[in-house]
């Protein structure tokens, strides 16, 4: 009588073999016994958890069923109504194959070693006919034959083999596949055979060394060598390097690589390699070439990859990778097209970097001038007097955001942004039109009753990066960035700032903020680090770009006129009296021709030949 909990286990493992076949005659027939407290088996388990953790120990079996046996309560009554009757037969689930995260599968024979290695193959090839594949790394271990693919197809039909070839014993062949890779230990006679191996593969006229599915090179057969694992491939580089470190060109194909991290030290150890093919492997996403970015590449083949199928724009694709390889003049056996850029020569040497720029050295003491007497009001107890500073149609625009790693985390609470914010009309922020209109600021009052709001500040003057972009008679346009501590908040937390100023003539002889744009963000480390003052507003002289090396003379009356009249012509559209017109109608003041002209227009209340030239 058979013991209870018997049966053949479907987890086989190392060194583990079965003392019996399957007969195709054979039927036998086991009672089950339901009482309750005699499981007592040997695969007993607590609960199903510690089933699934004892299978998760071994290889991955590619058998699945349709789900854990459910465990039944109290016995089994039969037809009779009798305790205990045997159970009735159930229909076996057909198990089914798993596709494994790994590329290889171990094929195991249970008393395959009684057979001769070609009589196995030959019976598995003719049941898979026309297919064919190539038994790797073929042993015995005890009774059992066992062979690794590396196709998952193939694994599957031989899955689907189980128990359907006869053999001439009479007994059904047991075909066990897992997802498992072959094991191999480094040692300096591993590295040896892989130098011997290489040596064949390279090309010392065209200093190039093949690679092309290393693993399954036939001297390398009795040994799996596979350049996927990273202990293999860093293996391999430091042969490379060590041997031929003037390598220019690096076949990878076919090797199932996947993860390229450890391929970084390739930029190091082989600074020559020019060419570099990847085809036909698993490499995920263009970005996991990152590590690859500093190799000198002017050929690269991604073909086969998946990465290359993300792409649904070929286009695309191309300037992407471009983008990573700048240098690149072909991919995947491709000509690439002239790369658009700018023709300066790889050594050319930028000119010295200056805190401040200058286009006409003749506007420094004006711009010193006006940022002292406008900062000076600013930072005071009250910037009702920035009244005087803006034009009658002034605009404010302020945006404010959290730079670096802090605008992934909360900063903490003395660094938080919360004045700013909340009016921020950050165009990432504020997608609503309306309410991003709402928080522009038109006119001086709105302009100056807005930085009343404002936490008060004291800026650090000295440290001003200023740069003068435009000096016109007609417009001036500075830009500046620094910090500022904030006096009126507690701690006192410091602010970095960038600001554009857009600064046109008044009628009064003097000068007008007419565009005001203010961006504020938390200081960086090297602003903390650096000390904050509040002396003088210094600005060294720069040199001017020679298209304005000379200061221009200060134009006349007449020559202002003429030069505003066809600023109000060029933007407006207005012929040359119409615009004489309007700008002697507003005391020759442009800002104000421009604004109601604007009104004017949108109210239809232009006549059409004022545009008739």
């Amino acid at each position: 009588m058979p013991k209870r909990g018997g049966g053949r286990p479907r987890n086989w493992r190392e060194n583990e073999h079965f003392e019996h076949d399957d007969r195709t005659h054979t039927n036998t027939t086991r009672r089950v016994s339901f009482k309750p407290g005699t499981h007592k088996g040997k695969n007993k388990f607590r609960s199903w958890n510690d089933a699934k953790l004892q299978l998760l120990d071994d290889d991955i079996d590619m058998g699945a069923t349709g789900g854990p046996p459910q465990p039944r309560r109290g016995g089994f009554r039969g037809r009779g109504g009798r305790m205990n009757s045997p159970a009735p037969r159930m229909h076996q689930v057909k198990r089914k194959f798993i596709i494994g995260p790994l590329p290889w599968y171990q094929i195991i024979i249970p008393h395959g070693a009684k057979h001769d290695k070609d009589l196995i193959l030959r019976a598995l090839l003719t049941f898979m006919s026309p297919e064919v594949f190539i038994p790797h790394y073929y042993s015995t271990n005890g009774h059992a034959a066992i062979f690794y693919v590396d196709d998952v197809k193939i694994a599957e039909k031989l899955f689907n083999a189980d128990r359907k070839i006869s053999m001439p014993d009479g007994f059904n062949m047991v075909v066990i596949v897992k997802n498992s890779v072959p094991t191999v230990t480094l040692n300096d006679e591993i590295k040896e055979k892989m130098k011997l191996t290489m040596a064949k593969r390279y090309n010392a006229a065209t200093k190039a060394l093949d690679m092309t599915k290393f693993h399954a090179d036939p001297d390398l057969s009795e040994v799996f060598i596979a350049l996927f694992r990273p202990v293999i491939m860093l293996a391999a580089v430091d042969i490379m390097a060590e041997n031929i470190p003037d390598l220019e060109a690096l076949n990878l194909n076919d090797n199932k690589l996947n993860g390229l991290d450890h391929l970084k030290i390739l930029s190091t150890k082989l600074k020559n390699l020019k060419i570099l093919y990847l085809g036909d492997n698993r490499i995920p996403f263009l970005g996991s070439l990152e590590p690859l970015k500093n190799l000198p590449l002017v050929e690269l083949y991604l073909k086969g990859n998946p990465l290359v199928n993300r792409f649904s724009d070929h286009d695309i694709y191309i300037s992407d990778v471009r983008k990573k390889f700048p240098k690149l003049l072909r991919l995947d056996g491709v000509d690439l097209p002239p790369a658009i850029g700018f023709d300066v020569a790889e050594d050319a040497s930028l000119p010295p970097r200056q805190q401040s720029f200058l286009v006409d050295p003749s506007g420094q003491d004006l711009v010193r001038e006006f940022l002292t007497q406008y900062f000076a009001i600013y930072d005071s107890e009250s910037r009702q007097s920035l009244l005087d500073a803006y034009h009658e149609h002034a605009s404010f625009s302020m945006a404010a955001y959290y730079i670096s790693s802090e605008s992934r985390a909360p900063p903490p609470m003395s660094a938080r942004l919360n004045s700013y914010i909340s009016t921020s009309r950050n165009l990432l922020r504020v997608r609503d039109r309306d309410h991003r209109k709402r928080l522009l600021k038109i006119g001086r009052l709105h302009v100056v009753s807005f930085l009343s709001d404002l936490p008060k500040t004291t800026h650090d003057l000295m440290g001003f990066a200023v740069d003068l972009l435009v000096f016109t008679p007609a417009m001036i346009v500075l830009t500046m960035n620094g910090t500022f501590k904030e006096t009126s908040t507690a701690s006192n937390p410091s602010r970095s700032f960038h600001r554009t100023f857009v600064i046109v003539p008044n009628a009064n002889g003097g000068f007008s903020i007419i565009n005001d744009m203010l961006f504020v963000t938390n200081t960086t480390k090297q602003q903390e680090e650096k000390p904050f003052t509040t002396g003088k507003l210094e600005l060294p002289a720069a040199t001017p770009v020679a298209a304005v090396a000379a200061p221009a003379p200060a134009p006349t009356a007449e020559e202002s006129h003429k030069m505003m009249l066809g600023l109000l012509g060029q933007q407006t559209g207005m012929n040359e009296h119409w615009s004489m017109n309007c700008l002697q109608e507003t005391g020759w003041d442009l800002q104000r021709a421009i604004f109601i002209f604007n009104q004017l227009h949108s109210e239809g209340k232009i006549p059409p030949e004022a545009f008739v030239k």
